[in-house]
């Protein structure tokens, strides 16, 4: 971020953005992120951008771990066909610019983005840096068993919406395994955008 204009100097603050992708932070994939000519951010509103879900506690996995079709087996009453899924791992909290948050978080594997799939839950959504594991050259491991852009075609492909980065996951839980919501996803309305940082909110009824 970097100031044009300073209130203690010009009598105003004016602050501006740059180089940021739209990949920053929590944000949403659309299918054109890996698909040809396929659905952007202008081709969605607040009836696919909202809707009940459910959070699932993760954070058993470890470093690098895939999460399998058998986790998600455990909780398969509770993903339901045009609902969003949000997966809690834990690795929102230790975000930094270290080797584990950047490259050693847990991801789907393959047939665990098959039994999505076949579930269609209309958003998936994890607090990794990616939906699939890290699988670029550097050594720094475990590199993933599916590329990552595998996992993502897979998802988009079907009309399943990817969030990343998700933060607070832990909030919606509140120390409970399972914890179902009502979930307003809020991204940046770029026209044609592939992806935009985005706001989840997440309006649990009180007890």
């Amino acid at each position: 971020m970097d100031y044009l204009k300073l209130a203690a100097r010009d009598g105003s603050t004016v602050t501006m953005i740059t180089r940021m992708h739209m990949h920053t932070g929590t944000h949403i994939d659309f299918p054109c992120h890996v698909i040809p000519e396929a659905n952007s951010l202008k081709d969605y509103g607040l009836q696919d951008l909202s809707g009940q879900g459910v959070v699932i506690d993760l954070s058993y996995k470890k470093e690098g771990e895939e999460i399998t079709e058998k986790d998600l087996l455990k909780h398969d009453s509770h993903i339901r066909k045009g609902e969003m899924l949000f997966m809690f791992t834990g690795w929102s909290r230790k975000r930094a610019v270290t080797p584990s948050y950047l490259f050693k978080w847990p991801h789907l594997s393959k047939r665990a983005a098959q039994f999505l799939v076949k579930k269609r839950p209309k958003v998936v959504g994890i607090d990794g840096l990616s939906i699939g594991g890290w699988g670029g050259k550097m050594i720094v491991g475990p590199i993933a068993k599916t590329p990552s852009r595998k996992i993502h075609t897979m998802l988009l492909g079907a009309g399943i919406l990817i969030l990343e980065e998700v933060a607070n996951l832990d909030k919606v839980l509140i120390h409970e395994k399972v914890a179902r919501s009502f979930f307003i996803l809020a991204p940046l309305p770029v026209r044609g955008a592939e992806a935009s940082p985005c706001r989840v909110i997440s309006i649990r009824p009180s007890a």
